[in-house]
């Protein structure tokens, strides 16, 4: 990969990371403010808060794991075990981040019963869109790995 290609996904991944971790201070302070307003849901502000900041933590892992993944692009390493642990631990975030919204979503349809049809698509958005991410980096993981093979296969012929 080219330098300043490098720099400026290094540059995103930073930005990213920072409103990633300005918002692990926010969203209790936000829940807290929701709770304050509606009282059926003042008890939900400190289980959802928890859950949200580990979904936060969890895209943050996902960040250093594709960052890892940048410096071996960068360094033409990509081919490499390494590359499929960082790829791994990237599926392992997407299928939290998927779970813990869809926890907080099907409990406020099933559990809780407030929200409306808002809160049953986002339960919906959470199950499919997680899914489908997690799938397809899953299969972009498996043509790594084939790669990887195929790469040191040749490099032992030639």
């Amino acid at each position: 990969m080219r330098p300043p290609l490098v720099a400026c996904t290094r540059a995103l991944l930073v930005l990213v990371a920072l409103g990633t971790a300005l918002s692990m201070f926010l969203a209790p302070l936000l829940a807290a403010e929701v709770g304050g307003q509606h009282p059926e849901v003042r008890g939900l502000v400190v289980p959802y808060s928890v859950l949200a900041v580990l979904a936060l933590l969890a895209v943050e892992v996902a960040l250093v794991a594709v960052w890892r993944l940048l410096g071996l692009a960068a360094r033409d390493e990509v081919f490499d075990p390494r590359a499929l642990r960082s790829v791994t631990v990237v599926i392992g975030c997407v299928a939290t981040v998927a779970t813990l919204a869809a926890t907080v979503f099907g409990h406020l349809t099933f559990g809780a019963q407030l929200g409306g049809p808002l809160v049953l698509l986002g339960l919906l958005g959470s199950l499919v869109g997680g899914g489908a991410l997690a799938l397809l980096v899953v299969v972009l993981r498996a043509l790594l790995r084939a790669a990887t093979a195929d790469r040191r296969e040749l490099a032992a012929v030639i």
